[in-house]
Formats: structure tokens, sequence, C-alpha cells
């Protein structure tokens, strides 16, 4: 007779580790509230904008080409991705 208890072969009902995270800082400070979080996306963000590019590292990339894709109504659209509407995304997450 094995010593083990029920919930021991239930592996749903075991303890589960929560995913690794790690806190975003900006300008040295951690981003804990939605305001802050939302300050230092839209910094970085236009910390970028109007600075000049340099584009030559896609010289190498070879072009594809152009794929013709079948016409669709929107409602065949809607109809192709109802299924899907009550699907998560597979992250700990789970955003809709």
């Amino acid at each position: 007779m094995s010593n083990k208890r029920p919930w021991d072969l239930m592996n749903w009902v075991r303890k589960k580790s929560l995913p690794a995270i790690e806190t975003i800082y900006h300008e040295g400070q951690p981003c804990n509230n939605l305001t802050t979080l939302w300050n230092a996306l839209h910094n970085s963000y236009n910390s970028a904008e109007n600075r000049p590019i340099n584009t030559r590292c896609l010289d190498g990339i070879n072009q594809c080409d152009d794929i013709d894709w079948p016409s669709f109504t929107g409602q065949e659209f809607i109809d192709a991705i109802a299924k899907y509407l009550n699907a998560f995304s597979p992250g700990p997450d789970h955003v809709t």
C-alpha cells in the first residue's frame, strides 16, 4: 500500500512556483504603478523620435516576393476569428 496521500497524486493541486519577474526601472527608479510605467515607456519611445537611423544593416537581407492574398470580406474575417475570441495568450499574463 502506498503512503502517498490522494492530493500528492494530483499535480494540479500542488504548489506552483511563480514565474520569474523583474522590476522595470527608468532613470534609476522602479516603475511600480501605471503612471511611472507609462512615463518610462513614453519617454523611452520619444527619446528615439527624429533621430537619424542607419538602414545599411538591412541591405544584405534578400527581398521576398510579394504575396497575393485572396480577397475576403469583413464578415469572413470575423467568422474566421470567432472561435478564438475566448483564447488567451500562452504567457503567464493570459492576455485575451
